[in-house]
């Protein structure tokens, strides 16, 4: 059986509004330590060419981003992004202005009892990632997940369900 290279990366994001601590960095640092994938932590800003950037500089096969989640109590599996953006400083307006309502994720994530699956990203930058990353990803026939964590998630479960994905 031939060996696929699959150069993943994970991706998750610094700072944000109240939080001046974000767990993803957390996240991100063992990925890196571990050598899972490779690992990125993002500005939280509205901006597409970081995660563009990231991805034709390493030229992933899978992609997994991850966001805090303040009020979430499990991991929850994004299934879908939504063509929409807002912060608490801006009035909400469409991510692409041609594109579709929603995009998915193509990455499937074993659900446990520790995770959830959901439908909504939210409108702040997770969801933007998430819609920008199936937009490229699709374009470079890679595989993508997003997961919202909570701000106390168990950073080696976290880790295990990577394993979980990666290994497959």
């Amino acid at each position: 059986m031939a060996i696929v290279q699959v150069n993943p990366l994970v991706y998750g994001f610094g700072p944000y509004e109240r939080y001046t601590h974000n767990v993803t960095t957390d996240i991100i640092r063992e990925v890196n330590r571990l050598k899972l994938a490779n690992g990125i932590v993002f500005d939280v800003s509205f901006d597409p060419n970081q995660f563009i950037e990231a991805l034709e500089m390493h030229q992933p096969k899978v992609i997994i981003g991850i966001g805090q989640h303040p009020r979430a109590r499990k991991i929850r599996i994004e299934r879908r992004a939504r063509n929409w953006r807002e912060s608490a400083s801006s009035k909400g307006k469409p991510i692409e202005s041609y594109g579709p309502e929603f995009r998915y994720a193509s990455l499937k994530i074993p659900t446990t009892e520790e995770t959830t699956v959901t439908y909504d990203a939210g409108g702040y930058v997770c969801n933007y990632s998430m819609y920008l990353m199936c937009r490229e990803a699709e374009k470079m026939e890679a595989k993508y997940a997003f997961l919202h964590v909570p701000v106390q998630v168990d950073i080696q479960r976290t880790i295990e369900l990577f394993n979980a994905v990666l290994e497959r």
